[in-house]
């Protein structure tokens, strides 16, 4: 079941912002608009055309290929137009603002649910800065903090009573952008759904301080990861989010990386000591005619298989015998990381980067583990005490793992 404890001890989400802008004349911007194709830059004529061609199917299969052990999927993005069929925003005089009939949501969630996959909504509470001036005073929000969080409070309420809770096959929480809304809403989400999660976004990179009102220390990652080898990012125990081929698709983008390079990525995030903020939620979507921004399908098939085929991923905690610091990268002369089960039982040692000899060198274990078999798949490898703490004589090169060769110390 999604409770706090799923998310804190989950490795891998898909985060997406599928969404349709207003364009404000008065504040002169357009932001996170999805287009229609990888050819067709135009985006959706409203919300209502944005939700009716959502297909929730076709997201659900990407987010099980990817492996995705959550989705953080936006509910309304730029300019706050919802893709469902809102009351509470008709209620205000704003029809525009929310699909008429088409419930994207709703297609999303059963999609989800037959993989067992649970969705968080994105939400951004403070969002004025694409929202025409007349609108914000149809909205009630114009100058007024408290009616904006009034009508946050009503739409979580609708939210809740259209889909369900979490435990029920429903929403299971909400993931606020622009350092979140008030504490009273947070409590509301909560009251509505006491194993509701709630994330909070300050949008600080490497943030290393839980907001009051959340349940996860979150970094908005700015920046993609397709053109730089992984090994050279850092890595840090908040949420990651990293983008492959931006935060929505738009036309022309391109995603020139291959699933190594995400998976590496991905198996250095889990690794890093602290990290029970839900992993690393990797960030893409479709465009409206349901194609991907190219090579990023395959993308997420290709990943989810290398995720599926190591051991030491799902079910894991961050090596604490052998410890990965946040903020770190991967030098050439680094081994690797490591992650373990939450007993501490088995160790799985993550070897990224073969040694030259073969011999792989570890120092003493930081929890004063001490162990006694070593094992590459069903082979038993050489395991000696050193000085220093252990050496383990590796199979030869060409039998190992080029991606990931991943040792069980017991």
């Amino acid at each position: 079941m999604p409770n706090k404890a799923y998310f804190a001890h989950a490795r891998v989400g898909l985060f997406t912002h599928y969404t349709y802008p207003t364009y404000s004349e008065d504040k002169g911007t357009n932001y996170g608009g999805t287009s229609f194709s990888q050819t067709d830059p135009r985006t959706a004529a409203s919300a209502e055309e944005a939700a009716f061609l959502f297909d929730g199917d076709k997201f659900a299969e990407a987010a099980h290929d990817l492996g995705a052990e959550y989705v953080v999927f936006t509910v309304a993005h730029a300019g706050f137009n919802l893709l469902f069929p809102s009351e509470t925003m008709k209620a205000t005089g704003c029809t525009h603002k929310c699909a008429e009939s088409s419930d994207a949501i709703r297609k999303l969630l059963d999609g989800l649910n037959r993989y067992s996959i649970p969705l968080v909504l994105y939400m951004p509470p403070n969002d004025d800065h694409d929202i025409p001036d007349d609108d914000l005073r149809r909205l009630g929000w114009y100058q007024n903090k408290d009616a904006r969080m009034a009508f946050h409070k009503r739409l979580i309420r609708e939210i809740y009573d259209r889909y369900g809770i979490g435990n029920n096959g429903g929403i299971a929480g909400f993931w606020f952008d622009q350092c979140g809304p008030t504490r009273d809403v947070c409590d509301f989400v909560r009251e509505c759904d006491p194993d509701a999660v709630v994330f909070i976004n300050t949008g600080i990179t490497a943030n290393t301080e839980l907001h009051p009102n959340s349940d996860f220390i979150v970094s908005e990652y700015y920046g993609s990861i397709e053109s730089c080898d992984s090994d050279t990012l850092p890595v840090h125990y908040s949420q990651v989010n990293r983008q492959i081929g931006g935060w929505y698709a738009q036309s022309g983008a391109k995603a020139p990386t291959d699933a190594r390079n995400l998976y590496r990525y991905t198996v250095r995030t889990i690794a890093v000591e602290g990290q029970f903020n839900c992993g690393i939620a990797w960030s893409c979507g479709p465009y409206l005619d349901q194609t991907w921004v190219d090579g990023v399908r395959d993308l997420l098939t290709g990943l989810g298989d290398l995720l599926r085929t190591h051991e030491g991923i799902y079910g894991t905690v961050p090596g604490r015998s052998y410890v990965e610091a946040p903020n770190a990268i991967l030098s050439p002369d680094d081994w690797g990381v490591s992650t373990e089960t939450p007993d501490g039982s088995t160790v799985y040692l993550h070897i990224l980067n073969y040694p030259a000899d073969g011999i792989l060198r570890l120092p003493a274990p930081a929890d004063g583990k001490t162990f006694a078999e070593a094992w590459y798949g069903d082979v038993r490898l050489t395991l000696e005490p050193a000085e220093a703490g252990y050496t383990v004589i590796l199979p030869e090169k060409e039998d190992c793992d080029e991606i990931d060769t991943v040792v069980k110390l017991k």
